[in-house]
Formats: C-alpha cells, structure tokens, sequence
C-alpha cells in the first residue's frame, strides 16, 4: 500500500526503512481471521486468537512466551426486564461483567445521572446522586449508562436491589463490567466493592418509556434477571521479545488487549494487527536497536478490569520497575474515517515532544495531548512508568456529530462499533491501520535508539505546579499547598540544568538514563496515582495529581468533614514532600 508520510526528511534511517516495510498484508489476514472470532476471556475463540498470534510469530521467527494465569473473569451470558404492571416489548437487554447473577423484582425509581461524561477530564468533587434518597427495595434507573462503575456502588449502599442504565445508543446498548477493582480480583479486604445487585442495560428508546412510566403516578414495578459466569479462567497471555544489540536490560513494553466484546475489530483486533506487524518489522532490526522491545497481547480486558496486564505488573513488577523506560498502548487504531489525533490519544507529560513529533513527521495530522484515562491497560501507572498512547486515530468531531454519534471510549469516536455487536471488519481502514502502525513505529524508535532518553521532565514539573497552583486556589485559606510549592520550584529548574547537561554531553547517558527514569517512578506517580507502588488504584475516574485532588471538595465541606479532608491533606503533603526531596536527591551534582 503507497501512503506518504509527511516528513519524510526528518525520518532517519532505520525510521524510514521500518515505515516502507510496514505493509497492510498481515495486519489484515488477522483482522479477517479475528472477525470469525468472539474473543471473549476464557473462551474458546481466545484461546484460537491467542495460538493465531503465536502461529504467526512462529512463521516470523519471533521470540515469544505464553503464559497461562488464572484471572477472575465475569462472562455475561443473558438479561431480562419484565415490566410487571405495564406492557412493553424491550429491544436488546444486556447484564454486565461483575454485576450480581440473579432474580429481583421490586418498583423503580427514576434517580438521575452520575454527572460526567465518558470523555471528562474532570470528576465533580461531589459523589454522584447526593440528591436521590433511600433506595430500599427499589430498583434504580440511572441515565450514567457505561458510568455505572462509579455509579452502582452507591446506588447499592442507598439500598438498591437492582440497577438499570440507560444508553445513548438507540439500537443495543454497550456492554461494560461494573467492579471497580483493576485487575478483577479483590485484595480480601476490596471484596465488597464488587457489586452484589443485579445490574441491566437497555437502549436510549427503551429507557425514555421506563423514565416516563417510574415518574408516573402509577409508577412502574419490574422484574430483573441476570444471568453470567464470574470464577477463576486460564487465560493466555502472549509477549514477545525483540532483542537490541545493546548490553542492556532495559526494554519499551508495547502491548494491547486481545480480548474483544463480539468480534471486536477496532476495539481492538486493528490494535492486535498493529502489534504483530510491528513485531514482524522490527524483528528484522534487532541488530540496529540500542533497546529491546518487549511485545504483549493480553486477556481479560473486558471482563476482567485489564486482567491480563494488572497479573503481568504483578508478576514482573520488578523488572518493570528496574528495566522498563516506558510503556506503549496500542488500543482501537485505524478506524475507519480516522484522520486525527486530538480528543482520545493520551500520553504522560514528559512524552509529549516525542509523539508529536512523530504524528507531525509521519501524519501531519492535527494532535492534542491529553491526561491519561484511568482506562485501557495503563496498569503500570502505580510502577511510574512514563506512557504514551493507549487510544490513538480518531474520526473528527464535527463528523462525529455529523453522524448523531454520542461520546465513547475508543473505536476512533464511532458509538455504533464501540461495545456493541457492529464492531465488524467494516468499522476497519487499511490505510489508516498503516497510518497509525507507522507512528507507533517511529515514536518506539525514537526511545529504543536514544541515546539519551527523549523525555522532558521540566514539562512534567511544570504540570505539577500547574495542577498544585489550581488546587491551592481552590483550597483558599482551608489548606496551604505553599510547602509543596517551595519544593516544586527549585526542583523543576534543577531537572532543566540537568536536562541541558545530559543533552550538552556533561552528563554521561548512562547517568542521564538512569535520572530520567527515576524522575518518572517520582513525577509520573505523583500525577497519575493515589496508592502505592505495587497496588492499582481503582477503575474510577481520577484528575491530575489525586492525593491532592479532594482539595476541591472544600467547597462544600463543612465542620468535621472539612477538619478531616484537612488532616488527609496534611499527610498527604508530607508524603509528597518526601518523595519530591528524593526526586532531587537523584539529579547528578553539576
């Protein structure tokens, strides 16, 4: 397939050889083959997919190991609501992974939306539904459609015995998984946070007839049935490894899930297609590469909260610590009408000249940079593991709207693919799936050739105190953020000299390397994660810097509450205080 690549002058060698070698040809015998597939963990059709993908490296002579975990999946298999003192005939019906399986019958009440969107950036510093009452023996019917993650648990403590949500989408609703657990297994003291009620999803059109009913005098009584499989599976686990020249550990882990609700084609078999064929390229450059590149297809995305990656930095968690300088999702590429890079692609701060300036080199495509999802299989946020992409291509807004599509969380923007059983070989676009594999080519280059790693930690610092500066406006006179502050200041003109000498050459790369990925196992922490290094936080959404981010909820607090988020705010400034003087403590004396 011919495809310009828009600066081709700024390509180097190896750049510009890898990008002429990457051909549709592979890229689409998968996607045809995945599209007789419903990939669904702790299937059969997995396990087909996940020996195709070995079949393949075999042919292509790549070095490989498949693992077999256990993973707590939650296959939904069937759903029902059956109005009791009402006639309606329901279109598509769908139960969710994690959800209770079970029968309940109770009246329904019409309890509002979570207030956000799929797409936010920002959490109310409120909980969800602080409006809505005592919910005992009733069911609740909610307009958070795909949010019920967030939702349901405190729908379920305000008494709930039964959650329906109501989509956007007119003709099936998405499927989703309810639990907030990443990883889908519990810690022993998490269990209860897996929801025990029976949990429903129905299209836009049927839950308008719901609402209309539940707000009625009359009221409406229904029935809820739910039906799924949630235990232990063996789940394969695929990852290759591409060795460099080097003599070296260090490795970029380039991964995405394999895992698909349905056939899945852009969510994500073009992110399969994508990995394999990069791969199969880069393979023949082993020689030419300073780094190695550490290749993963992982299960248990969907019905298991990104399984397949949470066990992988479980069981590898300190070699990913000790090797890995950055990690690289690959997930929903190449759909069709896919001509940006603005709204769903993210990447940590410190990444941001690397990939745009391999999307200008390659695509010339408009970019915009955005903080990383708490999504995807970003499971190696806790680790301190720099991060760039996870969703990439997407369809422009404008055409978005153009076609009456309401905001999802992947398959380029298009609603009528996302979740739901139409993401089928159409949705896919070769020369977009070539497109966007080509500039994941290049920006992996770009780190596994450097001789001093391409990531800018002033711009990291910098966001920090952006984001500190906000929270302690916010905060007003209930929390003094000036301490943090004090810290972040010198810190971040201390990582610029550093940065000019390891680049001038008064640093040795060697030391320059090692600075820059400690900085990230600091930096990177402090803006994406709650907890500590070895735990995952939470499936919810999250705003920069979340230890501090409940300086918001100052605002509404009053009394005790407002003394207690102010004793969380205290520890927490001193933990991050600590860790701030370590970050300093790593810069090499000039």
């Amino acid at each position: 397939m011919s495809q310009q690549v828009a600066n081709s002058a700024a390509l180097s060698d190896i750049e510009t050889r890898v990008v002429d070698d990457i051909s549709v040809d592979e890229p689409w015998s998968l996607l045809e083959e995945f599209s007789e597939l419903e990939r669904v963990s702790g299937t059969e059709d997995e396990v087909r997919a996940a020996e195709y993908i070995t079949e393949q490296l075999d042919e292509f002579g790549v070095k490989y190991d498949r693992y077999d975990p256990e993973l707590y999946i939650s296959q939904p298999h069937d759903a029902s609501v059956r109005t009791l003192n009402r006639e309606f005939e329901f279109g598509p019906v769908k139960t969710i992974s994690f959800a209770a399986s079970t029968t309940v019958s109770g009246k329904v009440e019409y309890v509002g939306s979570a207030g956000t969107d799929l797409l936010s950036q920002e959490d109310d510093a409120r909980e969800p539904y602080t409006d809505v009452g005592d919910l005992n023996d009733k069911i609740a019917l909610t307009a958070a459609g795909s949010l019920s993650i967030r939702a349901t648990r405190i729908l379920e403590e305000k008494g709930a015995i039964g959650v329906i949500a109501i989509h956007e989408h007119d003709r099936e609703p998405h499927n989703g998984i309810a639990t907030p657990i990443w990883g889908g297994a519990p810690r022993l003291d998490e269990a209860d946070k897996i929801p025990n009620i029976p949990i429903v999803n129905v299209r836009k059109p049927d839950g308008a007839q719901l609402r209309e009913w539940a707000d009625s005098e009359e009221g409406l009584k229904v029935e809820l049935e739910t039906d799924l499989t949630t235990d232990w599976m063996e789940c394969p686990v695929v990852v290759a490894e591409i060795e460099g020249s080097g003599d070296t550990d260090e490795f970029v882990l380039l991964h995405g899930h394999y895992d698909s609700w349905y056939v899945g084609i852009t969510d994500n078999a073009t992110g399969d297609a994508g990995l394999l064929e990069l791969a199969r390229v880069i393979n023949n450059y082993g020689d030419e590469l300073d780094r190695n590149l550490r290749v993963a297809w992982w299960p248990g995305h969907s019905t298991g909260r990104y399984a397949g990656s949470t066990w992988y930095a479980d069981e590898f968690a300190h070699d990913l610590v000790e090797n890995c300088v950055a990690q690289v999702n690959m997930d929903s590429p190449g759909a069709k009408g896919a001509t940006e890079y603005a709204d769903m692609s993210c990447w940590t701060p410190e990444a941001h000249a690397l990939v745009g300036d391999a999307i200008n080199d390659v695509t010339g495509a408009p970019y915009g940079e955005n903080h990383p999802f708490r999504a995807g299989d970003y499971s190696f946020d806790n680790i301190g593991l720099t991060g760039f992409f996870m969703l990439s291509s997407n369809i422009p807004a404008d055409v978005r709207e153009e076609n009456g599509w309401h905001p999802v969380g992947g398959c380029g923007g298009n609603s009528d693919a996302w979740h739901v059983s139409t993401d089928t070989l159409d949705k896919a676009g070769k020369e977009e799936l070539v497109r966007d594999i080509r500039v994941y080519a290049v920006s992996l280059l770009r780190v596994l050739n450097a001789d001093v790693l391409p990531f800018d930690h002033v711009r990291n610092a910098d966001r920090l105190i952006e984001i500190v500066e906000e929270y302690d406006k916010e905060a007003g006179e209930a929390f003094d953020f000036g301490p943090t502050l004090a810290e972040l200041y010198p810190l971040r003109d201390d990582i610029e000299s550093f940065q000019e000498a390891a680049h001038d050459g008064d640093v040795t790369p060697a030391v320059a390397n090692d600075t820059i990925t400690g900085l990230a196992r600091i930096l990177t922490r402090l803006n994406l994660v709650r907890r500590t290094q070895f735990e995952q936080d939470p499936a919810v959404k999250r705003e920069p810097f979340p230890r501090y981010s409940p300086a918001r909820k100052f605002a509404f607090l009053e009394g005790d509450d407002r003394k207690f988020l102010q004793v969380q705010l205290k520890r927490e400034q001193n933990g991050v205080i600590h860790e701030l003087r370590q970050a300093r403590d790593l810069l090499p004396e000039a």
